[in-house]
């Protein structure tokens, strides 16, 4: 059999920066992101695609070979009666490591996309670690979207 990818029509925005992030620091909600919980209770994507929009330019030109790392934390644990603990600026906590946009060493706007898996994931939310060498500073905040992915047989 072979199989076929079906996207979901809309991605959801999950993370949206709201204030400077320095090099080594990730996301946090009320410091300096907006991070909404992806809910995939219903469709059960298996998988999704991750896009990074990273607008205007960054404060300096990031380190060569640079990284933005996402972790995950899954909510809702246990039937709904828990979450993992979410990053601190400094600490990633009880998050996970999901993948990695590496970087172009160039002060410009900037897109990426990168494929995770959300097999065993009803609820999460989603944060970023900044590893650029640089600080990330824009007038209009960078995003993290998530849009699910399926495959069906054909």
């Amino acid at each position: 059999m072979a199989a076929k990818q079906s996207f979901d029509s809309t991605a959801s925005t999950v993370i949206t920066t709201t204030g400077v992030i320095a090099d080594g620091i990730f996301t946090v909600a009320s410091n300096n992101a907006t991070i909404t919980e992806f809910d995939n209770s219903t469709d059960l994507w298996p998988s999704a695609v991750l896009t990074l929009a990273l607008p205007d330019t960054f404060l300096a030109a990031p380190d060569d070979g640079s990284t933005i790392d996402v972790y995950l934390c899954r909510q809702d644990l246990g039937g709904g009666t828990g979450d993992e603990t979410a990053p601190t600026t400094t600490d990633q906590q009880g998050s996970d490591y999901v993948g990695s946009f590496r970087v172009y060493a160039t002060d410009e706007a900037q897109e990426y996309g990168i494929t995770v898996s959300l097999l065993g994931i009803r609820k999460c939310k989603f944060y970023l670690q900044n590893n650029t060498g640089t600080t990330l500073s824009y007038s209009a905040g960078a995003t993290l979207k998530c849009e699910g992915v399926t495959y069906d047989d054909v």
